[in-house]
């Protein structure tokens, strides 16, 4: 069966997937939800928004519906969650006679299952209870949302690749009662695709946290369909890259940079057309824009004006398969919110400056005084009073006395006030002071007792995933959260001279930081102004593993950037933080400096981490990112009766834009590669090589984001190890050859021991192509550019191929020179 065959029969099965998944939605969201019935009459019915689907480390949305015909009701939602179930979710329900109430309580899913369950208490009472299913995406898939009008056609035609864990994208179709109205709970989602819905449907909290999930990394992408430009009537200007004003009926040949080229047997369709406003436009027809996209903080949004789902379109695979996959790239790390291990930063913050060890040199002055005044001083005195029959007295006597003062000593530097220690991530967008944050709040207490906590606003309150608390491990030390305004904790146990950690996310206002960046050959120049009124402490840029230091940006300063892109294996296995923060050494004391030191390494580590190579040298993505460090609280975490010391660690996440504009030069960070997919039993990328067994291994080459389309002037790339890494070895490229002399030919010189064939992705035919057998440790160029690198993207796909030689380790520098017009 040829690869097309196996392609369409793939398709085939997945649309018949998702009908069968889909077809009973409408049916399935009135009549099949769990329920519950009293005697009374009291219903009550609830299911998990986003069509049930969660994440571990996610928060979900749960909406429940109660009807109450009988005697008045007051008490509380809950629902048992997070990790181990450590965290008990509530919300105050007060259900007069004959009312019918809608309540929306968020929890985050336990580590283990497929259910929770929903309780209607009144004191210690269950009132009712209900089930709710959820299904977890499986780690490291990428979550798909489609919102559409007819969400089983546009689910059958999506075909993406799995992830570079080879783990196959999860397609959820959606309504709009599906989407929270928080942005917590918008998590589990990587990508939303939004076809024929209305946007006036959206309510104000869905419309927030939709402009709130992009600004934070989401990709949202809207596609044409039958309702025509009012269904985007209420979507605001600033989210759309081109407000549609007209349907236009167009020629198939404009849509050839969308496409890579057109279709056989392609015909005039409509588009919504309208002129550009922000971004590139990918497609025009006369002076009308009919596809853009551009960036939105940290995310971008599409806007394809035709319907990808047009029969001459969407037939085989061959044309729309890339587009998707273009539209909707694999997830190459975490979430912005959420976070599975977050070990790292709850150790972290129980570092508090408050909290330190005594001095190595007090402890010694205290031993030496007990051993002299016990010993000898003791025996002096009662010989010289005669009375040496006393020290069955004075011994006990002086070692009562040095343990109060030990205790005391003890007491005096580690602190007898309550004290809350913040480290906490912002992630704020370029121009804007909108921002999301996670804040972990560690509260130490000198004494064994129970808080009374809150939170103003709509934050997010839990357990951390990962807990320092040693004050019990059971039932008693769970937390319960009453959601509301405020967010309240009550009785959250803390025991004597311990930290018990909260983990806190919600939106908030960041640092304004307006860029002026511009990529010039191979580096970055420019100028940061930090527009707000906190100073921006530590500053630095960073581009996967370079990194670029502005030193503190104070209110209205400006620092200059020049930014070298360095190869990402010369730094080696140096991980980031090494660099950004410099290296650990107590010294023999635990001064401020170094706790600070120590809990910014932790942050970095905790944001560099990439679980597939399992190291944190670089940040994930294409994107130039701003970091840099605050002492501002972001949520204040209030505790009754008490007025605790606040310690605040804060850590500026701002992704910033580079212009990139004439002759470019893609390499190293400048054209970071991703694993897509593989067929090998092991492969994986480390800073310095690509590893695989058997079988196969893709890669995709993608450069930082650019306005305006790339025509390339040459494909360059070479093939070794042990020597140049990412870094291009010298001479003139030899052009490869296309196609693949037979091994079993006697002319035929097979793949070198220890290296793999490479393959390269026709962008035109959407087709792999053989190169020959390569020379390794000699540049290699690729004939006619154009062939191979996607123009709104600027990627090039590569695909490795082992026949039989067990685990291989090698290098592929590649670089991609043309023009951004």
């Amino acid at each position: 069966m040829s690869d097309r065959s196996r392609h369409a029969l793939a398709r085939a099965i997945h649309a018949l997937a998702a009908l069968t998944i889909a077809a009973p939605l409408a049916f399935a969201a009135l009549a099949a939800l769990p329920a519950t019935t009293r005697a009374d009459g009291l219903t009550m019915t609830a299911h998990a928004l986003l069509h049930g689907r969660t994440r571990a480390g996610a928060w979900f949305g749960i909406a429940v519906d109660i009807g109450n015909p009988g005697p008045a009701v007051t008490g509380e939602l809950r629902v048992q969650g997070g990790t181990d179930g450590r965290t008990r979710f509530g919300q105050l329900a007060e259900l007069a006679t004959g009312s019918r109430k809608e309540f929306l309580l968020f929890a985050q899913p336990p580590a283990f299952g497929d259910r929770v369950t929903v309780d209607l208490t009144s004191g210690d009472r269950v009132v009712a209870s209900v089930p709710v299913d959820i299904t977890a995406v499986e780690p490291g898939a990428t979550a798909v949302g489609v919102l559409a009008d007819n969400a089983a056609k546009l689910v059958g035609e999506i075909s993406l690749p799995p992830s570079a864990w080879g783990v196959p994208p999860a397609l959820v179709p959606l309504t709009v009662a599906d989407l929270p109205e928080r942005v917590q709970a918008w998590a589990t989602l990587d990508r939303l695709v939004w076809q024929d819905v209305d946007a006036a449907s959206l309510s104000k909290g869905q419309l927030a946290s939709l402009r709130a999930w992009v600004a934070a990394g989401g990709r949202l992408v809207i596609a044409g369909g039958t309702r025509g430009a009012d269904s985007l009537a209420g979507l605001p200007d600033d989210l759309l890259p081109y407000r549609p004003t007209a349907t236009l009926d167009i020629d198939p040949a404009v849509l050839r940079p969308v496409l890579g080229g057109t279709p056989t047997g392609s015909s005039i369709l409509p588009a919504l057309a309208g002129t550009l406003a922000h971004g590139r436009s990918l497609a025009t027809s006369g002076d009308r824009t009919v596809a853009a996209d551009m960036p939105y903080g940290a995310g971008w949004v599409t806007l394809l004006g035709f319907d990808p789902t047009t029969p001459w379109l969407a037939k085989g695979d061959t044309w729309d398969a890339p587009l998707w996959r273009r539209l909707l790239p694999s997830r190459s790390g975490g979430t912005p919110v959420a976070m599975v291990d977050d070990s790292n930063l709850v150790n972290a913050t129980a570092n508090l400056p408050s909290g330190t060890l005594p001095s190595t040199g007090g402890l010694l002055i205290l031993l030496v005084a007990y051993i002299v005044l016990v010993g000898p001083v003791n025996y002096v005195v009662l010989r010289l009073l005669d009375r040496r029959e006393w020290a069955w007295a004075t011994v006990p006597a002086l070692i009562a006395a040095f343990t109060a003062a030990a205790f005391g000593y003890g007491l005096i530097t580690r602190g007898s006030d309550v004290v809350v220690h913040e480290v906490a991530i912002v992630r704020g967008a370029p121009g804007t002071d909108q921002a999301t944050a996670q804040s972990w709040l560690a509260i130490f207490s000198p004494s064994r007792t129970s808080f009374q906590v809150s939170t103003p606003g709509e934050t997010l309150l839990s357990a951390p995933m990962m807990t320092n608390d040693l004050f019990g491990q059971g039932p008693s030390s769970a937390m319960d959260v009453l959601e509301g305004d405020p967010t309240r904790i009550r009785d959250l146990a803390v025991g004597y001279g311990s930290v018990r950690t909260i983990r806190a996310e919600g939106r908030t206002a960041g640092p304004v930081v307006n860029a002026d960046l511009r990529l010039e050959g191979s580096t970055i120049r420019g100028a940061v102004t930090n527009s707000s009124s906190v100073t921006l402490a530590s500053s630095v840029l960073v581009l996967g593993s370079s990194v670029a230091r502005l030193g503190d940006i104070a209110p209205g300063a400006s620092a200059q950037v020049i930014l070298d892109i360095t190869p990402p294996d010369q730094n080696g296995f140096m991980q980031l933080s090494d660099r950004l923060v410099g290296f650990m050494d107590w010294g023999g004391t635990r001064t401020d400096e170094a706790q600070r030191m120590f809990i910014r390494r932790a942050v970095i580590d905790q944001l560099s981490y990439d679980p597939n190579g399992g190291m944190a040298v670089a940040l994930p993505g294409a994107s130039l990112t701003l970091l840099a460090w605050g002492t501002d609280p972001v949520f204040q975490l209030e505790i009754q009766e008490q007025d605790p010391h606040r310690t605040t660690d804060v850590l500026y996440d701002i992704p910033v834009r580079v212009a990139v504009t004439g002759p470019v030069r893609f390499s190293g960070d400048l054209l970071p590669g991703t694993m897509t997919s593989q067929t090998s039993f092991q492969g994986g990328k480390d800073p310095t090589s690509l590893v695989m067994d058997t079988g196969t291994m893709t890669m995709a080459y993608r450069p930082m984001p650019f306005d305006g389309t790339l025509a390339p002037t040459s494909v360059t790339f070479a093939l070794g190890s042990g020597g140049f890494g990412t870094v291009m070895p010298g001479g003139r490229p030899v052009e490869a050859t296309i196609g693949r002399c037979d091994p079993s030919a006697k002319a035929c010189t097979g793949a070198t021991m220890g290296f793999p064939d490479v393959d390269v992705l026709d962008v035109r035919s959407g087709e792999w192509v053989e190169l020959d057998h390569l020379t390794t440790g000699a540049p290699y160029s690729l004939p006619d550019p154009a062939r191979w690198v996607d123009p709104t993207t600027g990627e090039v796909q590569v695909r490795f191929v082992n026949q039989g030689q067990g685990t291989i380790a090698f290098q592929f520098p590649i670089a991609v020179e043309g023009t951004v017009r």
